[in-house]
């Protein structure tokens, strides 16, 4: 992959995420899902890749742009984190709700009842009454604390978006170091194949006298440690099948590896989902910052009662010839509250916006740091690819070179398969180099987030 930064895009479909689902739910309680185009899929730009189940034929795929927001990669993860982060979302849409609607003063409903006996008679009340006292004009804080609500509704969502991307990654990323750990434990196989053909030749040389003893005790040594990180790798393999059991139902064994592209940097920092959340932040702290200054400004309250009297045997009420019917009562309050910790509060909630303004700057520079980084590691990874690439044809023409000796006398066939193994680790190492690009890939993957409108 050629590193300037420009033109490449990730690769694109279209209607496969909702045949995924449909096939995903047959494959989960037996039924025959019907096909059909996803809400919303013409005029999207939809980029993805695709995990492949191939006993089951079951296809997932993973979107990078809005149909991502919709949750299609969900099937990546496993159930209870699914609905763990469905419950997050419910969460974070009732409790915007409730502050959305918060400026409204609850309507009391009231009934009450009083028995005495002063002036040595017996005096009873009995009364309904349902009255509200609600302020209707707050000098913009009304406006304001519904904008703020909203506001902060969308920073909910987009915690919630950047923590279901990470899950998601951390299942690809799995997925690709369960793949690497395959690779590397074969390499390691060829790695003692080739120590213990280099244990034979040297004890044939030490048994007759042409070799020192040092010599196949440090070839000895050699097999022992490549055998030792093989049963590493073996331990890693079991830990990384572990931690993807914890994040997802699927089977490692049976899923495709999904192929990323780089994107552009301009795309990049566009649809970064850290700056996002970060830029939504200034408004809902700007929105709080103006609502904080609303609360020491002039507020119009009406208030209305409605009173439903059914006992009233007191001594002034017997003698009301109108004593038991029902009555209204309703006027209005202007007010304005002086608070000698009013300047520091909103002071505050300055500082706290101006400290958001920031970070989106602070946020900026790591995003573009992270972008110039990945460039930089997928550059040092190419080269390495493209050495392994060199040492392969090397060792090829070795091979060709050694199986003419061989046929000839002039070499043994310790020593052809010695270069074939070489030959074919060098082959497992691009294997290698390329899942450490993907991995490269998917953490610009991760941050990048196109917001539903």
């Amino acid at each position: 992959m050629a590193l300037n930064g420009s033109n490449l895009r990730w690769q694109s479909c279209s209607l496969l995420a909702k045949y995924m689902l449909n096939q995903r739910r047959s494959h989960l309680d037996g039924t025959n899902a019907p096909f059909s185009s996803p809400a919303g899929a013409h005029g999207v730009e939809t980029r993805l890749f695709e995990v492949i189940l191939k006993p089951s034929k079951v296809v997932v795929a993973l979107f990078t742009a809005s149909l991502l927001y919709a949750g299609e990669a969900d099937a990546l993860l496993s159930t209870l984190k699914q609905k763990t982060l469905q419950l997050k979302r419910e969460k974070n849409s009732a409790d915007s709700g409730q502050l959305e609607y918060s400026w409204i003063n609850p309507i009391t409903v009231s009934y009450g009842y009083s028995r005495s006996d002063q002036f040595d008679r017996i005096q009873t009340n009995r009364s309904l009454s349902v009255g509200v006292d609600q302020p209707i004009f707050k000098s913009g804080g009304i406006w304001y604390a519904v904008k703020y609500a909203r506001a902060t509704r969308k920073v909910g969502d987009l915690s919630i978006e950047a923590e279901r991307r990470t899950l998601i990654k951390q299942v690809v990323a799995t997925l690709f170091n369960f793949k690497k750990n395959a690779y590397q434990i074969e390499k390691q196989k060829l790695l003692i194949e080739n120590d213990r053909i280099d244990i034979e030749r040297k004890k044939e040389r030490f048994l007759s006298g042409d070799l020192d003893s040092g010599f196949l005790d440090q070839a000895i040594l050699k097999k022992n440690q490549d055998t030792m990180t093989l049963y590493t790798l073996q331990d890693s393999r079991a830990q990384l099948q572990m931690t993807f059991k914890n994040l997802s139902d699927l089977d490692p064994e049976r899923v495709k590896l999904p192929r990323f592209s780089l994107m552009d940097k301009e795309t990049f920092l566009k649809n970064n989902i850290d700056l996002a959340r970060v830029r939504e932040e200034i408004v809902q702290k700007d929105y709080f910052n103006t609502m904080t200054w609303t609360r020491y400004m002039l507020t119009l309250s009406v208030q209305g009662n409605y009173v439903k009297p059914y006992e009233n045997t007191s001594v002034f009420g017997g003698s009301l010839p109108n004593a038991l019917d029902p009555y209204y009562s309703y006027g209005f309050r202007i007010s304005i509250p002086l608070d000698v910790t009013s300047y520091h509060t909103i002071q505050s909630t300055r500082a706290d916006y101006l400290r958001a303004k920031i970070s989106f700057s602070d946020k900026r520079r790591e995003a573009d740091n992270s972008y110039v980084a990945a460039l930089k590691r997928l550059d040092v990874i190419d080269r390495m690819i493209g050495l392994a690439k060199d040492d392969e044809k090397l060792y090829a023409s070795l091979v060709e070179s050694t199986k003419e000796q061989v046929d000839a006398g002039e070499m043994t066939v310790y020593d052809l398969q010695t270069m074939e193994n070489s030959r074919m680790i060098r082959q497992l190492d691009q294997k290698i180099f390329d899942l450490d690009k993907q991995l490269v890939l998917l953490d610009l993957y991760e941050k990048s987030y196109e917001a539903v409108q």
